[in-house]
C-alpha cells in the first residue's frame, strides 16, 4: 500500500476516534443534567475509553507511516568506451524517417543499444557493420 493511502486511512480512523470519543463526552455531560440518567455516565466513560484508545492508535500510525520512505528513482549509470585506433564517426540518420539521431537518442536497455529517433518515434537496436 502507498505512503498516500496509509496516511489517508490513518486519518479516517482518527477521525472515528474523534468522533467517538465525542460522543462518550457528550453522554457523560449528558447525564449531570437534571434530566440525565446516571446510567449514561458508564456508557460515557466506555466510549471516552474507547475512543481514546482508537485516536492514540491513529496517531501513532500517522507518526509512523509518516517515517516510511519512499522508492527512491532508479540509479544511472554512463559507460565510457575507449576505442582502439582511428575512429571515424558517421552522422546517423533513421532507418525509417531518416532524421538526424544524436548520440542522445542512443539508450541501452537490456545491454543493447537501441536508438529511439526523436523525429517518428522508430526504435530499433544499433547494429555494428562488421570490419571485414
Amino acid at each position: 500500500m502507498s505512503k498516500k493511502v496509509t496516511l489517508g486511512v490513518l486519518a479516517f480512523i482518527c477521525l472515528i476516534g474523534v468522533c467517538i470519543f465525542s460522543y462518550g463526552l457528550l453522554l457523560v455531560v449528558g447525564s449531570t443534567s437534571e434530566n440525565g440518567n446516571s446510567g449514561w455516565v458508564s456508557f460515557g466513560l466506555g466510549f471516552l475509553v474507547l475512543g481514546g484508545f482508537v485516536l492514540a492508535a491513529a496517531v501513532y500510525g500517522l507518526f509512523k507511516a509518516n517515517q516510511m520512505k519512499t522508492p527512491s528513482e532508479p540509479a544511472t549509470s554512463t559507460i565510457q568506451v575507449d576505442l582502439p585506433g582511428e575512429v571515424k564517426i558517421n552522422q546517423l540518420s533513421c532507418n525509417n524517417c531518416g532524421g538526424s539521431i544524436t548520440a542522445t537518442d542512443i539508450k541501452i536497455q537490456n545491454n543493447v543499444p537501441v536508438v529511439v529517433c526523436p523525429w517518428c518515434a522508430a526504435s530499433y537496436q544499433v547494429s555494428e557493420e562488421p570490419k571485414w
